[in-house]
C-alpha cells in the first residue's frame, strides 16, 4: 500500500499529528513504538508526519499514553482531542471515595481557592500576568478542580451508600 506523502492537512489533524509524535518521543522514539505495536517503522514515521493522512489508532494511542504515564506532556493526543471537542481532561484525585471525607475535602477545597486567588492577584500586582505566573495559576486552579471532583466523588458515594 502507497502512502500520499505531500498532502496538506488541515491544522486539527496537524495537531494530532504533532501530538503523536510527542507521544513517540516520549516512549522512545519511532523504533521503540514500532517493535511495542508490532508494526513497521515506516508506519510510525507516516502517522508522525503532518504531509501523510496515515494516523494511529484508538488502541495504539491507549497503549502508548497507558506506558507513558508521569511524562511530560501526557496524555499527549487524548489531550489534544479533547481540547478540539472543547472539553479539558483534568486528574482526578488519588484518593478513595468513603463517604466520609466531606469536611476534609471542603478545608482542603477552601485551601486551595485561596492558593488559586493568591495566585491572582500576585499575576496581577505589576498589571501583566506572565507565562511563570500563568503556570502556577493553573496548577491551582487544577487543583481547586481535583478537588471539587474529590467531593463529587464523596457525595455520589454517600447517595449510593443510601440507595443501597
Amino acid at each position: 500500500m502507497s502512502v500520499e506523502r505531500n498532502i496538506t492537512l488541515p491544522p486539527e489533524q496537524q495537531e494530532i499529528k504533532e501530538a503523536f509524535r510527542a507521544l513517540v518521543k516520549a516512549y522512545g522514539g519511532q523504533d521503540a513504538v514500532a517493535k511495542r505495536l508490532g508494526t513497521r517503522q515506516q508506519r510510525i514515521s507516516d502517522c508522525c508526519s503532518t504531509t501523510t493522512d496515515a494516523f494511529p489508532r484508538a488502541d495504539e494511542i491507549a497503549t502508548l499514553e497507558a506506558e507513558t504515564v508521569g511524562y511530560p506532556g501526557h496524555p499527549h493526543v487524548t489531550t489534544v482531542l479533547a481540547r478540539q471537542r472543547l472539553r479539558e481532561l483534568v486528574p482526578t484525585p488519588n484518593i478513595a471515595a468513603t463517604g466520609r471525607d466531606l469536611l476534609m475535602l471542603f478545608a482542603r477545597q477552601s485551601k486551595g481557592n485561596s492558593e488559586l486567588a493568591e495566585a491572582i492577584l500576585e499575576a496581577h500586582e505589576d498589571d501583566h500576568v506572565d507565562c511563570a505566573e500563568a503556570e502556577q495559576i493553573e496548577t491551582a486552579a487544577d487543583q481547586v478542580i481535583a478537588t471539587a471532583l474529590a467531593i463529587r466523588a464523596e457525595a455520589r458515594m454517600i447517595q449510593r451508600e443510601y440507595r443501597q
